[in-house]
């Protein structure tokens, strides 16, 4: 029988939402957030008690509570974890409950997102219905995610409530004990050899604590010496008196620097040989000092890299299994699914030939419990420049997926004020796919478009879809430090967009939206002036204008780690924007 529930009618009601008198903070925020997006979905106050008295008919029960209690055996709490929730009607009742740490708020926004139609495609732009009437037939929804940690690392997605409303529980985000809290990482998130064992306080006593290049100890760009057991005593000893300072950590990164230059003494060369990887060394290392911790610091995990030279997993050794491999794609092409291209796009002087990353996240999720991916989604060399990799994102996820990911790190243009492309487009169907990797993607793009843009939606989404209809058909392969002289970047395509977005332009809704849709333009117009001759004879007034209005919408960086001025002065000089 599919009952319907009344919930709002004309300005009235007899519902209540029940809260538990032993709420945690994000089930007490989450009945706060259901009654005040009722309240603006139809301005009535739905009023909230809490479990000490009897049970009455009509309440939404938000959370584990007295109220649900001859609900609970046919909840499975444990398989919910922390993020799962269920949606249930039983009887004259609504319940909404999962994890206390997040599940039931995650519940309450599915609700709002899913029977009542709300959206939040960014901090600033939301999409809230206004109802007269709530009603709704009999429910029964239960959802776990895969992913125990999603983050879509875009400086517009560290907004705490927007990532809670879209299940984002990242590193990164400004998310309080309201929201559940976050993967914490506190504040040594990757890269931490010379953290903990700094070559400037050690190199000159002890040279034998870092790599052996060419026959000598460097202290430029140098890694460890992961066989030296007074490297692995220090490294040990430096984790625990971190932890000791930091007890809310749950995963700490022990991961080699950000560049070449692993170690080839004869005792690591010996490892990495046996294992076929440089990652043999690391995996050895990094086991035991996860090994030393785990008695005191049980519920810690220890991070590390599958980056660059030690992207290929070793032979013998396993990784314990409170250590957790974060593979990175960094070398590929983002313009094709990495599953089926081959094509290494950045690094490629560097990079093995022949060697695939796909093939090495297979092996990797044979051997480790807990892979996490270190994935890229923007150009980092220029932001605000066009980047075909929308319609990768969920094959990418779906891939990671299948070959037992646990974690996923969508890193784009995250320095302050963003910059990045449709920034916000990318973050916001990122949060959707990473917490349910069949998402209807086409769906949340025409929503979001539509929702952020209004009017002007119907020509964003044609440019968008031109761009990777090109790089599809002409099968051209895209790396993150590709120029703006890139070959999917032709004349005709640029003349192309430019008209777009100039029909864009004129069915804008209003001065808010005109303005979303030219700060979407500056990628065309970083293009074009990219491009453009240096004996054009308003060249730098046109320069000049499009940093202004760079600075204006608060972006401070068109190159990950470069300034403005330095950016200018190369668009100036004619520069080709490549990565060094």
């Amino acid at each position: 029988m599919n009952n319907e529930w009344v919930f709002i009618e004309n300005g009235t009601t007899d519902w209540t939402i029940v809260i538990g008198e032993q709420a945690s903070p994000s089930e007490v925020y989450a009945g706060a957030e259901l009654q005040a997006y009722l309240r603006e979905i139809t301005g009535v106050t739905v009023p909230i008690k809490n479990d000490d008295g009897p049970v009455t008919p009509h309440e939404i029960v938000v959370g584990f509570n007295l109220h649900m209690a001859d609900l609970a055996s046919s909840i499975d709490f444990e398989r919910l974890g922390n993020d799962g929730f269920v949606i249930r009607t039983a009887g004259s009742r609504l319940v909404i409950a999962g994890g206390a740490l997040r599940g039931t708020l995650y519940g309450v926004y599915t609700f709002l997102e899913d029977h009542l139609g709300c959206r939040w495609f960014s901090s600033k732009v939301s999409r809230i219905p206004n109802r007269s009437r709530v009603s709704l037939g009999d429910i029964d929804i239960e959802q776990v995610p895969v992913l125990e940690y999603r983050e879509p690392f875009f400086f517009c997605a560290f907004d705490g409530d927007w990532a809670a409303r879209n299940k984002s529980n990242g590193n990164f985000p400004e998310l309080e004990t309201r929201h559940g809290g976050k993967t914490e990482y506190t504040s040594l998130f990757v890269h931490t050899f010379d953290h903990f064992i700094p070559v400037k306080e050690h190199f000159d006593a002890h040279p034998e604590y870092f790599s052996e290049v060419g026959g000598e100890r460097i202290s430029e760009k140098t890694q460890l010496c992961l066989t030296n057991p007074e490297v692995l005593e220090l490294m040990i000893n430096r984790v625990k008196e971190y932890l000791g300072q930091h007890p809310e950590t749950r995963i700490l990164s022990v991961s080699q620097n950000d560049w070449y230059n692993p170690c080839q003494c004869a005792d690591c060369r010996a490892v990495d040989e046996y294992e076929d990887s440089y990652s043999g060394s690391l995996i050895r290392f990094v086991n035991r000092v996860a090994e030393a911790i785990e008695p005191e610091y049980p519920k810690v995990a220890i991070d590390t890299l599958a980056y660059q030279y030690t992207r290929k997993p070793p032979k013998y050794v396993r990784p314990r299994h409170n250590v957790i491999v974060r593979l990175c794609s960094i070398e590929c092409c983002f313009a094709h699914p990495l599953e089926s291209c081959q094509e290494l796009a950045s690094f490629k002087s560097r990079a093995e030939s022949g060697v695939s990353f796909a093939q090495d996240l297979i092996e990797w999720g044979k051997v480790c419990g807990r892979v996490y991916i270190w994935d890229y989604v923007t150009n980092f060399s220029n932001y605000v420049m066009p980047f075909p990799n929308i319609r990768v994102l969920q094959p990418n996820i779906q891939f990671f997926i299948r070959n037992q990911v646990k974690g996923i790190f969508e890193q784009g243009s995250y320095e302050k004020g963003g910059g990045g492309e449709f920034a916000e487009l990318r973050a916001y169907v990122l949060s959707k796919l990473l917490w349910n990797p069949d998402s209807d993607v086409d769906t949340a793009i025409n929503e979001f478009l539509t929702g952020y843009y209004g009017m002007a939606a119907t020509p964003l989404r044609q440019y968008i879809d031109m761009l990777h209809d090109k790089v599809e058909r002409e099968h051209i392969h895209t790396g993150i430090y590709d120029p703006p002289t890139s070959e999917y970047l032709s004349k005709d395509l640029i003349e192309q967009a430019a008209a777009l977005f100039d029909r864009a332009e004129m069915l804008a809704d209003d001065e808010e939206i005109l303005h979303r849709v030219h700060v979407a333009r500056l990628p065309i117009r970083y293009v074009q002036l990219s491009a453009m001759p240096q004996d054009v004879p308003n060249r730098q007034e046109l320069i000049d204008q499009f940093f202004a209005d760079v600075q204006a919408e608060g972006i401070t960086a068109l190159w990950e780690g470069r300034s403005l001025e330095k950016s200018k002065q190369m668009m100036e000089e004619g520069s080709v924007f490549v990565h060094a």
